[in-house]
């Protein structure tokens, strides 16, 4: 626990690191549904004669419901506190997966897991990493790191819990499966979370040194030595808060084409075997704990280096995009090129290793960006709705476009290419947003 100065009353110890611990968890049950659907495609298409098109509607349906609901839910967290939000969501998911598991038409799948479960899990991202925001000033790079390596495990072992419960059972049993785990994981783990220190008498870590230099960079005026925020209505007017949500989009969007359908890609096209590609594809989450943990500490100190959180943020964001990009081209060209009809696997092996580690990298990163340029006190507003455009809109199309491309072409070719343009289309939107200054917002 950290020293007392983070509390408002003495005889507390600051709770942010069991808060984060607590998102940690959730935030695990939660993407080893999301990390499992690479696996849940072949094994869906082949139990019930659907097509890639079909099965892929129903993540694209989890997406969008999961974005619509990452902003709803911030309407509402305050009101019942983010306890009973955390188990009502995670009751909802649960509920969905499972009714899922009886299914026998696309559209009883499309409900369940694409609607359903895409509710439910609208609270388990935007609003957890807002949370944990919420605690902290000082090694914020850390705490996000930390909350987003819990996805790179997920990733790691929801494929493979997935992949062998599909083999040794079937599809079914691993919906059932994973409703247990989203039902005692979440359920215990909601009961330690805290939306923001405030609630508790607390500061976040490192408030009183932050508004120590606020005051001294504005010469003592108390006016201005206050936290600086920007207000919702206002952000949602200014072109910083769209040029995050269009970058959020094109990363999701790419993203989700490539990752959603690496598996389907390598045994469908390429002709791998089903666990090797599995195992392989496992490597992304591996790596993404590490770089996910790395980066953040490196984040807090290039921002100390800079003095600039921004500016430290778009230069790692810039270094992220450019290698996610390097490695879709790799997909589409080293990987299928050096295949040999599935027995040559390496390629693969070196897309895993370094697009995880790449991907590690942006993740943990938006979010605190969002918060930097729009400030602590309105975040979880603000970083809900561009949630909202970015994982409803391009995670939400960003599947089914592949999927149907796959089912029209033959290949995930074009799909891949695809992926490649909006990553760079994310590289560009990154380096051109800015924060809005105190004058523009307060006339200061």
């Amino acid at each position: 626990m950290e020293a007392n100065s983070n509390t408002g009353n003495s005889n507390l110890k600051f709770s942010g690191w069991s808060v984060t611990v607590a998102a940690v968890v959730i935030v695990l049950c939660h993407m080893m549904v999301r990390g499992s659907f690479a696996t849940l495609i072949q094994g869906m298409c082949a139990s019930t004669g659907w097509s890639t098109g079909v099965v892929s509607l129903g993540s694209s349906l989890f997406m969008v419901f999961y974005g619509i609901f990452a902003f709803l839910t911030g309407t509402y967290i305050n009101k019942l506190g983010p306890r009973k939000t955390y188990l009502l969501h995670g009751c909802i998911m649960a509920a969905g997966l499972f009714l899922c598991s009886y299914s026998t038409e696309p559209w009883q799948y499309w409900l369940f897991y694409g609607v359903i479960a895409g509710i439910g899990s609208g609270a388990f991202w935007a609003p957890v990493t807002s949370m944990v925001r919420q605690w902290f000033i000082d090694k914020l790079g850390i705490a996000m790191g930390l909350t987003t390596a819990a996805a790179g495990a997920a990733m790691c072992l929801g494929p493979i819990v997935s992949m062998n419960l599909i083999a040794g059972q079937s599809w079914q049993t691993m919906m059932r499966v994973f409703a247990i785990i989203l039902i005692v994981g979440i359920g215990i783990a909601s009961q330690f979370t805290i939306m923001k220190p405030e609630d508790v008498g607390q500061k976040p870590l490192g408030f009183d040194a932050f508004m120590a230099r606020q005051a001294a960079a504005s010469k003592g005026a108390e006016k201005k030595a206050e936290e600086f925020y920007v207000p919702f209505k206002w952000a949602v007017k200014h072109k910083a808060f769209w040029i995050l949500s269009i970058l959020w989009f094109c990363s999701n969007f790419a993203e989700f084409i490539v990752f959603s359908h690496a598996i389907q890609y390598t045994t469908g096209d390429l002709g791998y075997d089903k666990m090797t590609a599995t195992y392989i594809y496992c490597l992304i989450g591996l790596v993404f704990i590490f770089s996910a943990i790395a980066v953040g500490g490196f984040t807090d100190k290039l921002t100390a280096k800079m003095g600039d959180p921004l500016k430290a943020r778009k230069r790692v964001l810039t270094f992220s995009y450019i290698g996610c990009a390097a490695m879709a081209l790799w997909l589409n060209y080293g990987v299928r090129l050096t295949a040999d009809g599935g027995s040559a696997v390496w390629a693969f092996v070196v897309y895993a290793v370094v697009f995880g580690f790449f991907y590690g990298i942006y993740i943990p990163s938006i979010a605190g960006t969002v918060g930097v340029v729009f400030g602590r006190k309105e975040m979880p507003q603000c970083w809900g709705l561009v949630s909202l455009i970015g994982m409803a809109g391009g995670a939400g199309l960003g599947p089914y476009i592949a999927g149907f491309l796959r089912d029209v072409t033959g290949s995930y070719f074009v799909a891949i290419w695809l992926a490649t343009i909006f990553y760079l289309l994310a590289l560009v939107f990154v380096n051109i947003v800015k924060q809005p200054t105190r004058e523009e917002v307060w006339g200061e």
